[in-house]
């Protein structure tokens, strides 16, 4: 079991757009396992050549070697457009499944209510620590269980301690937020057992795989992780963490307004999402990322837990490990890289 964590600055999320599209790293030189090479010196390069870029357009955050920089995006990204029914893909409002999936049949999502005026400055809400998907594009899969996790957050604090139900307020980054055990749920089994043929190769949201007439999340313990598309095994007799309901703000391809995101967040404890991610995104080390080119759609999930409006920019958590960016975590500016398209709830 794990502790709530709030880190001391910035998260970043690393996710796969359709492979005609991404970005590549593989002219790099590799290491005896296969990896990129941390010290070659065309890593160093391309590292001078991304601090060169963000100087040139007066960009806030930093770049450098970290963990996630072994693997090729191809390998991270798993955000996959292409794999949603063609209703999904119109840009317009819509509170639905990502997929249809096969039976039993999902229920309809309950639509999110109007937002509430009044929310603070700067919030973090509930959330588990960052965990790494290694060289799997399993990020659907690290973001749907996230979500999940900060549900049964909400649910237990809520009923335990009343005091604690407006998340972590004004704590700082560098604080580790409350006492309470976390849930840690198996990102293995919804990769390995979810009826749409996500896998490692992408995926999307996969929420509606723990709600409805599916028994829900199980234990870490029970279908560990492998970062494979292993067969769906598991333990005989889990412990199942079954939703009660979750929706889009919007729907999955289209991107709330900074007001509604926030209202989710201070209501929910945290919204899984989507953002673009390129090799300045992988290279993350701190400070706020405001990126400032214009992308067309996103190739990652990730997970927002707070805001902070002197920052202009969202508290990021992704699944690189705690290596990458600040323990795992970034400070994204509102309007950079689509963040906060697909954004979803859950409640358990």
């Amino acid at each position: 079991m794990r502790r709530v964590v709030i880190v001391l600055g910035i998260v970043v999320v690393l996710c796969a757009l359709p492979a005609p599209a991404q970005q590549r790293s593989v002219t790099l030189p590799l290491d005896k396992d296969g990896l990129v090479d941390l010290h070659s010196v065309a890593l160093a390069n391309e590292i001078a050549a991304m601090r060169a870029e963000i100087k040139a357009n007066g960009w806030t955050f930093t770049v450098g070697i970290n963990p996630a920089l072994r693997y090729d995006l191809n390998q991270l990204c798993g955000r996959r457009v292409e794999l949603l029914p063609p209703d999904q893909l119109l840009e317009q409002p819509a509170v639905r499944s990502v997929t249809v999936m096969a039976k039993p049949v999902k229920p309809t999502p309950t639509p999110t209510p109007t937002p509430p005026t009044g929310l603070p400055p700067y919030y973090v809400g509930f959330f588990t620590t960052p965990k790494d998907q290694g060289s799997c594009g399993s990020c659907w899969a690290f973001g749907t269980i996230d979500e999940a996790e900060t549900a049964v957050l909400v649910n237990y604090t809520a009923k335990g301690d009343a005091a604690d139900r407006d998340g972590h307020g004004d704590a700082t980054l560098t604080s580790v937020i409350g006492a309470h055990s976390d849930p840690d749920m198996s990102e293995q089994y919804v990769l390995s057992c979810n009826p749409d043929g996500y896998s490692c190769n992408g995926g999307n949201n996969a929420l509606a795989f723990l709600t409805g007439s599916y028994p829900g999340a199980m234990p870490e313990t029970c279908f560990e992780y492998t970062a494979t598309d292993a067969a769906c095994s598991y333990c005989s007799n889990p412990t199942w963490w079954h939703l009660v309901d979750w929706a889009y703000l919007t729907s999955d391809t289209t991107i709330p307004t900074v007001a509604a995101t926030k209202a989710a967040i201070y209501k929910y404890g945290a919204v899984t999402a989507y953002v673009y991610v390129d090799r300045t995104f992988q290279a993350y080390t701190g400070g706020v990322y405001n990126n400032t080119k214009t992308y067309r759609y996103t190739n990652h999930q990730i997970q927002l837990v707070g805001w902070d409006d002197t920052l202009g920019a969202w508290l990021l958590k992704n699944s690189w490990g705690t290596g990458w960016g600040i323990g795992g975590y970034m400070w994204i500016t509102y309007a950079s890289c689509r963040v906060g398209e697909g954004a979803a709830w859950a409640t358990f």
